[in-house]
């Protein structure tokens, strides 16, 4: 594919990053991880590493950033890539586009990390070939992406799914876990919440279980309410805790339970809601897809050299 072009992408998360190099197709060509430390000290190690490959790849031509947020990824906005306020310590109110900018010589296109996954799926796994899907993660936060014709739907700020209120069940009395609300998904749903709650992960608890029949109404309650108010052609739920073995299976059967019948036949099926296709390389890849999003060509496939 002589078209494709060199790019960096960075997955930035909140206890590790993932830089790599490759194309814009989504082909790895070269990857390191680094410990997510004050931006003072990581941001020289990522220009570092596109430096010390120069030589052997060449020229990376575009950068793509999947970053823990919450962020401002509206391009045209003032403050575009600077994060808000956040419970990783040194990060609050950091400059990531211009840090990056003036380390690398690379405007970066910016989004959140599950809109970095979303954007992958959309392009080579899950949610290739629908038109509006949403990617979900669970893990120590829930995170949401609302992916339009392979690309996030723009937005004020970011979708925070995560923080929709769901009905708590009757005798469900553990706190939230988020500081912000008493019954959102995150506060009631999350890993954190989970081993508040039940002492241990979920996935030490059998399919049909009470600890994980409640969990997964919560999710099924989240994902029933995404389908009514966007319609999405596809649900992905990703993330450390729907790994559990069998949660995604009855977060499905929940949320048809709390539809009531008031879906179209399509949400009915057993792939309307599913696992990640690209697992642990989402992220990153869909960093590197960033790049791509700039071009009417679509994405074909994804290939580690």
């Amino acid at each position: 594919m002589p078209n494709r072009r060199l790019v960096g992408g960075i997955e930035l998360g909140g206890t590790k990053s993932i830089v790599a190099i490759g194309y814009d197709d989504g082909t790895i060509l070269e990857q390191t991880s680094l410990p997510t430390i004050v931006p003072e000290l990581l941001i020289p190690q990522i220009a570092e590493f596109f430096r010390s490959h120069r030589d052997g790849l060449g020229q990376i031509e575009a950068l793509g950033v999947g970053a823990f947020g919450p962020i401002i990824v509206a391009p045209k906005a003032q403050n575009y890539g600077r994060l808000l306020q956040t419970n990783k310590p040194g990060w609050s109110n950091f400059d990531l586009a211009t840090a990056l900018s003036s380390a690398i010589g690379l405007t970066p296109h910016i989004v959140t990390d599950v809109a970095s996954a979303g954007i992958a799926e959309a392009a080579l796994g899950a949610l290739r070939g629908y038109d509006l899907g949403i990617y979900l993660t669970v893990g120590t936060g829930i995170g949401g992406a609302i992916i339009c014709y392979g690309q996030p739907l723009p937005a004020l700020l970011h979708p925070e799914i995560g923080h929709i209120a769901l009905q708590r069940h009757r005798n469900d009395v553990a706190p939230s876990c988020c500081r912000f609300h008493a019954n959102c998904a995150e506060g009631l749903a999350a890993g954190p919440a989970i081993l508040a709650r039940f002492g241990q992960s979920l996935s030490h608890f059998s399919v049909g279980s009470a600890e994980h029949n409640l969990i997964a109404d919560y999710l099924g309650q989240l994902c029933a309410n995404l389908v009514l108010t966007l319609s999405p052609q596809r649900i992905v739920l990703g993330g450390g805790v729907c790994k559990t073995p069998g949660l995604i299976e009855a977060t499905r059967a929940a949320m048809l339970n709390h539809l009531g019948d008031y879906a179209p036949e399509d949400v009915e099926s057993e792939y309307f809601v599913c696992e990640p296709a690209l697992g642990q390389d989402a992220g990153i890849v869909g960093a590197l897809c960033l790049a791509e999003l700039e071009k009417p060509s679509p994405v074909i496939a994804l290939r580690r050299a």
